[in-house]
């Protein structure tokens, strides 16, 4: 099968499904702004397209430019048999009448709304009134992107639940899964960061967080107010946070320079300040590599978008604390309480009991690992994914052969499983 992905930032949420793709002999066209993938064995086959768009190009000139590429593939014999394309920036506008004939799949990934951005939820934005223009844009044309699009895939039961009813129909749940052969738990694992002095290993009173920018969505002010109690009944506890030190998603802006920098300011002066660690962004593999040495994986969260590096601690045995409501507790269900710790999101004080908990009970430690890994291995697997999406598409394929015969049948609903309408 000839699979054309569209992605801004290819490859985005394909970057484990389109190198399993290939290898199970699907032909993989890419579109995006961003560089290509390494030159590795992995991704043998794929035909990348690059394309360049100025900053200030509205959706509508992105639409219309992606449809000019997917009609030049189109003269040039290049026609694929499905098209997936992310819808967040325009892309998909046209694909309709571009790719006429070809089934193709919108991923809209989240519903905006006040609460998934804080508001009603962080009390910290009590009172706070967000501006509605910032996410009802967006809104429109994710909700075009589903009306068009032949399916729509999210890959969390959060995200799935953030849309209207009558828009859920329209919707797929897929995971985009967890390579459960390449990350695993490793009791003996090391992480070495020269650049940072570091040298930790598995065992040691180690609390990490990832994010991709520190921000407040992802709970960092929590984390920071709580660190001081934690450092003081831990004295050899290390705090390792991943990520960089822009805005992020939320729209809450930063009182100085970021949000991080305010956290740390905000500090009592005799915290030891060595023992916080500020490692950046990390390679995958160095990211895995701290994972399987934590003690302590932080990760409370507005009800946003499910992160994957979530997921990924989990699949490396990192214990996790979370909170009620946020996307890892909702894809959870009634398992959440027997796999995570989970805690009031607004709660500085339970956040810190529950760390120096967590930190100083060694057994416990590996219960809450071993389950989360379980979970992960039960409902997240890579391999998982896959049949889900060859399922999916078959589906099209069928209902495209259909169609072409003058039968067009009504969209199905793809509810997650325990979620009911």
């Amino acid at each position: 099968m000839h699979l054309l992905l569209i992605h801004q930032n290819f490859p985005g949420q394909f970057r484990d499904l389109a190198p399993a793709w290939l290898k199970a002999g699907h032909r993989i066209t890419a579109l995006g702004s961003s560089e290509p993938p390494p030159d590795d064995a992995q991704w043998h086959g794929l035909q990348y397209i690059r394309y360049g768009f100025d900053s200030d190009l509205t959706w509508l000139d992105r639409g219309t430019a992606v449809a000019a590429i997917c009609r030049q593939l189109l003269d040039h014999d290049e026609r694929p048999d499905l098209v997936l394309c992310h819808s967040a920036w325009g892309e998909a506008l046209k694909l309709t009448t571009a790719c006429a004939g070809v089934p193709w799949i919108s991923y809209p990934e989240l519903w905006g709304t006040a609460e998934a951005l804080g508001f009603g939820f962080d009390h910290a934005l009590d009172g706070l009134e967000p501006n509605q223009d910032s996410f009802s844009s967006q809104n429109l044309m994710t909700e075009l992107a589903l009306l068009q699009s032949d399916a729509a895939v999210v890959a969390s039961r959060s995200q799935w639940l953030s849309f209207p009813e009558p828009l859920r129909k329209r919707l797929s749940l897929q995971m985009e899964g967890v390579d459960l052969e390449r990350i695993r738990p490793d009791r003996g694992a090391q992480f070495c960061s020269p650049d940072h002095g570091l040298t930790l290993k598995a065992g040691q009173p180690i609390v990490t967080f990832i994010s991709r920018d520190m921000e407040p969505l992802r709970g960092l002010r929590q984390l920071l107010r709580a660190w001081p109690g934690v450092s003081q009944a831990v004295p050899t506890a290390q705090l390792l946070l991943v990520g960089g030190e822009g805005r992020g998603y939320g729209l809450e802006a930063a009182q100085h320079c970021n949000h991080l920098e305010d956290g740390l300011d905000a500090m009592p002066i005799g915290v030891d300040r060595s023992r916080i660690h500020r490692l950046g962004h990390l390679n995958h593999q160095e990211m895995l590599q701290l994972l399987q040495c934590s003690a302590c994986h932080v990760a409370l969260s507005y009800p946003y978008t499910l992160s994957w590096s979530v997921l990924e601690a989990m699949a490396c045995g990192a214990p996790l604390i979370s909170n009620h409501s946020s996307p890892i507790a909702t894809e959870l269900g009634s398992t959440a309480s027997n796999t995570i710790k989970l805690i009031p999101f607004n709660s500085v004080s339970a956040l810190e009991h529950a760390i120096v908990a967590l930190l100083q009970q060694p057994l416990k430690q590996r219960k809450l690992g071993d389950a989360a890994r379980e979970w992960v291995s039960r409902h997240a697997s890579l391999s998982q994914a896959l049949q889900g999406y060859e399922a999916l598409f078959s589906q099209l394929r069928v209902e495209s052969v259909t169609q072409a015969r003058g039968d067009c049948p009504q969209p199905k609903s793809q509810a997650p499983p325990g979620v009911s309408r």
